[in-house]
């Protein structure tokens, strides 16, 4: 089961890199129909303008106003969007690769960009509470549940419960701030999906940190390895040995690090995460 959900997540993002490398920006003017409208993902009515029919494909979001005869852009790229859903009050939220979280409140025919700092996470569902709209909750491509209490600005996992961090953590959580958070994504979510990082085949995303990735496959002695020497792969991470960081500040990192991980990934780690695939 988990070699399965290993292949289907290296093959979501392959499709996510294949839909941007066909990147296009269009005319909103351009016209298609039901047949030649790009595969959907997802379709939901929008409430605020009853004749409008908004789908989500893997090259664009689209509407239409002729109940679905006709279909043009609804928002001008022709990024792979993972999901479109209306609230009761009248909201449709959709997620596009490389943009992030939508937004369309009642009778408004524009999308307003809430969020696009989910790093390497895209968002597959999405629903609001009926008593208060602010409350969302979401699926990401990994299987996880992530909910946001103020209309999805801020998001995390759901049935996470970060412990209250040592002096050691609290100075790496500083340390990462300043020089990881920038790549890393914050709370170690991961490089947000670009056009450049999924067209580019040179380009490596900064991975994530937390237990999404690989990380927790490495040995606290191998992370901090990585983090004073840096990788050859990449002059993106660079030796922070080299910029003023000591031994004793890339194991306050890695505690910080290890401390946005789950259980299963604290138990596993190392050589044992061979054992939990």
């Amino acid at each position: 089961m988990r070699r399965t959900m290993k292949v289907n997540k290296t093959c979501f993002i392959l499709l996510i890199a294949l839909s941007l490398s066909m990147f296009v920006s269009i005319t909103q003017g351009e016209t298609l129909t039901l047949e030649t409208l790009p595969k959907a993902k997802g379709v939901a009515w929008h409430a605020g303008t009853p004749s409008q029919l908004h789908v989500a494909t893997d090259k664009g979001l689209y509407v239409s106003r002729d109940k679905g005869l006709s279909w043009n852009l609804s928002y001008p790229f022709r990024l792979p969007a993972t999901m479109i859903s209306e609230t009761t009050d009248s909201t449709l939220y959709a997620f596009v690769a490389g943009k992030g979280l939508l937004r369309m409140r009642g009778s408004e025919s524009m999308w307003t960009p809430v969020n696009n700092k989910f790093g390497a996470q895209v968002l597959t569902q999405l629903s609001v509470t009926a008593d208060d709209p602010n409350r969302l909750v979401g699926l990401n491509q990994y299987g996880k549940i992530i909910v946001s209490s103020d209309g999805g600005e801020n998001w995390y996992r759901l049935g996470s419960s970060k412990k209250p961090l040592t002096e050691s953590g609290r100075q790496g959580q500083k340390l990462f701030t300043e020089h990881c958070q920038s790549c890393h994504g914050v709370d170690g979510v991961g490089e947000t999906y670009t056009l450049e990082a999924l067209t580019n085949k040179n380009y490596i995303m900064a991975p994530a940190l937390d237990g999404s990735a690989h990380a927790w496959h490495h040995t606290d002695e191998a992370l901090v390895k990585t983090i004073l020497d840096g990788s050859q792969r990449t002059e993106r991470m660079p030796a922070w040995k080299t910029k003023g960081l000591d031994e004793k500040d890339a194991e306050n990192l890695v505690v910080y690090i290890k401390s946005l991980w789950d259980k299963r990934a604290l138990e596993c780690q190392g050589p044992k995460h061979m054992q939990c695939m």
